[in-house]
């Protein structure tokens, strides 16, 4: 049996997102916007040939979208989240050795009898994916996943590939690593790629000549292991388990400007219950919470502009309710009617694995079982039947201090109420 690592990588994946749902975007321009269409955060191929830089602000390209028909959205968590699982889903019907590495890349382990049917393997991933979810991928598949990952970057990058790179013996692999410079390779940070320059190194292909004895001195057991990966011995291994967060930050900036009191307990409120979601997801508890408020530091640029508070649970918890009355508390002493409020946010710290919290016999606030099957219900009813289905009430309904999402398409696949209609 031959074995390899394959990483899959959606194209442009918001703005395939966005295309899967509106064909008509197909072959224009498309741009995606940060929280309250503030910058440019994700752009589609033909974007990136206008030369539209990440992170500008969406102001100072405006007469080039106008000009260039460019297409232009809002960030549509829900349904890149959502597209995003079914993905992953997809590619488990192919292999179950998969390690989800971020929204829209995922590493797995394929197994084949010959090299040529590990190839086929990676065109079998990129044809099912495309025809079960409409977005296309690269596959780059290697002996290790630094390699990986660097013949995914060329199967993106070279139309002759067709979307997939297989490389199979040194040959091929020193080519790659010529063509590859050091700061792109997976695992070496800005410091370490400076480092390796003034040394003279600039392309993997020469990092992964250097000797043992001078990587380990410079660059640790790490980066040892990036060296032996990039020689095609396997350091790392694909981890299946879910990675639990050491915290969790909720933080949005306002749609508008925030004076009231009811307004900021109702947005922090709001980042509580998401933060406490997530916190059930990986089955933690938390025992610190922080709230924090930003005004407009340009208002007054000699006085502080972020105000914070933390507190130290009695008992680790992971209660939408009890947490949403901890950071309410919060605000009230943080809030001051003279200033005007442009940010939230709460972060929770100090997790813990719900089955290693230590019970106290004399405490009724622990985290029991009631709370703990109160929060199950009511995540199971969002999970079913869309988020924000029950909720609680110190969320608000009108949530006036919401971020802007003026371009913001449907959530087809998360909402009932949005469901695509097709009429024939």
């Amino acid at each position: 049996m031959f074995s390899a690592f394959a990483l899959i990588d959606c194209n442009n994946f918001y703005a395939s997102c966005e295309r899967v749902f509106d064909p008509s975007l197909k072959g224009r321009p498309i741009v995606i916007l940060s929280n309250n269409d503030g910058c440019v955060i994700a752009r589609s191929g033909e974007a990136k040939e206008l030369n539209i830089p990440m992170g500008i602000p969406e102001f100072k390209v405006r007469p080039l979208i106008k000009k260039h028909n460019i297409a232009v959205r809002s960030s549509n968590y829900a349904l890149y989240g959502d597209m995003s699982s079914r993905v992953i889903e997809t590619l488990r019907t192919i292999t179950s050795d998969i390690e989800v590495y971020s929204i829209d890349e995922a590493f797995a382990g394929i197994h084949a009898r010959t090299e040529n049917e590990l190839r086929q393997i990676g065109f079998e991933m990129r044809m099912k994916v495309y025809m079960c979810t409409g977005i296309p991928v690269s596959v780059g598949i290697a002996p290790t996943k630094t390699l990986a990952k660097i013949a995914n970057e060329c199967a993106k990058s070279h139309e002759s590939l067709k979307g997939i790179l297989h490389v199979k013996n040194r040959e091929i692999i020193k080519r790659m690593l010529k063509a590859t410079s050091v700061s792109n390779v997976w695992g070496i940070g800005k410091n370490y790629s400076t480092m390796l320059e003034r040394n003279g190194i600039q392309s993997a292909l020469q990092l992964s000549e250097m000797p043992d004895n001078w990587v380990r001195k410079k660059m640790k057991v790490t980066g040892l292991r990036t060296v032996l990966e990039l020689r095609g011995e396997p350091c790392l291994d694909i981890e299946e388990s879910m990675v639990h967060r050491k915290g969790i930050l909720s933080s949005r900036s306002f749609g508008s400007p925030v004076t009231s009191l009811a307004d900021l307990k109702e947005a922090i409120s709001s980042f509580t219950e998401r933060a406490s979601e997530k916190l059930r997801a990986q089955n933690s508890v938390v025992s610190t919470l922080t709230v924090g408020l930003v005004t407009n530091k340009y208002d007054d640029p000699l006085m502080p502009y972020k105000f914070g508070k933390t507190v130290n649970l009695p008992n680790p918890t992971a209660s939408t309710l009890s947490l949403t009355k901890t950071a309410s508390h919060c605000v009230e002493e943080l809030y001051d009617p003279s200033k005007v409020y442009k940010k939230g946010l709460v972060m929770l710290t100090g997790l813990l694995l719900q089955s290693e919290v230590q019970r106290d016999l004399f405490d009724e606030e622990i985290y029991q079982n009631r709370d703990h099957k109160l929060m199950e219900c009511l995540d199971g009813l969002n999970a079913k039947y869309g988020r924000k289905t029950i909720h609680s009430a110190s969320t608000g309904i009108d949530q006036s201090w919401q971020m802007k999402q003026q371009y913001l398409s449907k959530r087809y696949t998360t909402r009932w109420d949005e469901l695509m209609v097709v009429r024939v």
